[in-house]
């Protein structure tokens, strides 16, 4: 099909004396096109996102843990901003994101009401894909955290949020108009007092706040893990690095909201669509990338080298309460090469092979999980048991000490 935003329409259209089109509005203005950067931006994120994705999987695969809950939901986000991005260039092909006269007096009725349609379709899609790129970081946060109770009941509790937030979302979108239909009649559309309609910047404008709040608390999560490692300030950005691609997320979900409302409340609106566009691929693009970046350890073994090096360790409050030790709780990194001598027998070293610190709760002195790997100096004896590596790739460790 030949596009519809060409020069032979303009002029048909402002050699038509019905179409009452003002003076100001000249041939070039209605030229006037972003078009083909914004395809090159959407096919070229998707694509990129496309290839980490691809790359994540394979990864995945040739582990020796496999396909996990998190994976399957970024395969599932991925197949749901393929569609999406296909949608955008469509939009963008159809003169949907030309200058507003373009669309009033350019466009016919049956292109105006397509592109109306598919606007519909497209950000049904959009607020899902999010959703989904949202569960499968929190399922991912989920794993790591691991036996951490408190954590792991925030990630659930942010997961059920996020769901019922993406229902009012989706209810905003279907029922913006009364009667329902997937149309938005602009006002000059013959068909406009037919239907009763929200204004499509608030609609839009609401459900970019809660999607910003709903990366605002995805992201974080990784923050307060980082924050208690007790490592120095290279080390954390290094780890910030692996897990914090996020604050990207947060800042082009910022820049929708602003988009959204320049859309809305600006004469010519329907010009910063392209954009608008293209950062919603990209929202749902970086969200991938950025909850892909620690399976891609495999692949950059050397950045991620210092990461097989370090140990968390968490000393245990309940063994330091009974003899009455005031020693500080919390996360810490130690070197890996520092052994524990086993011919001491004070202090005992216990080591925890394990994706994040057990909870004091479970690291008693006399009862052990089976299921971590635990090292046991005490007075030249060892116990050990094996556990394969976690997600992450690298060995985070508890010791607590003994007397």
């Amino acid at each position: 099909m030949a596009s519809p935003t060409n020069t032979q329409l303009i002029e048909a259209a402002l050699a038509d004396p019905s179409k009452n089109i003002p003076t100001n509005v000249t041939l070039a203005f209605l030229q006037e096109s972003r078009d083909r950067g914004a395809i090159i931006a959407i096919l070229f994120i998707t694509s990129f996102v496309l290839v980490v994705v691809a790359v994540r999987s394979y990864a995945r695969c040739v582990s020796a843990r496999g396909f996990g809950l998190d994976d399957w939901l970024a395969v599932t986000a991925l197949a749901t901003l393929i569609p999406f991005s296909v949608l955008a260039v469509i939009l963008i092909h159809l003169g949907s994101g030309r200058h507003f006269a373009y669309i009033q007096y350019v466009l016919d009725d049956a292109i105006v009401r397509r592109t109306e349609v598919l606007d519909f379709w497209a950000h049904l899609i959009y607020t899902t894909s999010l959703l989904i790129c949202r569960l499968s970081g929190l399922a991912f946060f989920a794993r790591i955290a691991d036996r951490q109770r408190k954590l792991t009941w925030a990630i659930r509790i942010t997961a059920a949020t996020m769901t019922a937030l993406w229902l009012p979302q989706m209810a905003l979108i279907i029922f913006h108009c009364s009667p329902v239909t997937a149309l938005w009649p602009y006002a000059f559309e013959a068909n406009a007092e037919r239907f009763e309609c929200l204004q499509w910047g608030i609609v839009y404008v609401t459900n970019s706040a809660i999607s910003l709040l709903c990366d605002l608390a995805l992201f974080t999560i990784p923050a307060v893990i980082i924050k208690e490692l007790k490592i120095d300030t290279r080390d954390k950005l290094k780890l910030a690095s692996i897990m914090m691609p996020g604050l990207l997320v947060i800042g082009l979900s910022t820049t929708r909201m602003y988009l959204v409302i320049v859309g809305q409340w600006e004469p010519d609106q329907s010009w910063s669509y392209n954009s608008l566009l293209t950062i919603e691929v990209a929202e749902i693009g970086s969200t991938l990338v950025a909850l892909s970046v620690p399976a891609l350890k495999p692949f950059f073994a050397k950045f991620f080298t210092f990461l097989d090096t370090t140990w968390i360790t968490n000393a245990s409050s309940r063994a330091e309460s009974r003899r009455g030790s005031k020693r500080e709780s919390g996360f810490g990194l130690v070197n890996w090469r520092k052994k524990v001598d086993s011919t001491q027998s004070e202090p005992s070293e216990i080591a925890v092979r394990h994706s994040l610190a057990v909870t004091n709760e479970e690291l008693g002195i006399h009862k052990w999980n089976t299921s971590h790997t635990a090292i046991v100096s005490a007075g030249g004896h060892s116990i050990a048991s094996g556990r394969s590596e976690e997600q992450l790739g690298y060995w985070t460790n508890t010791s607590a000490t003994q007397r």
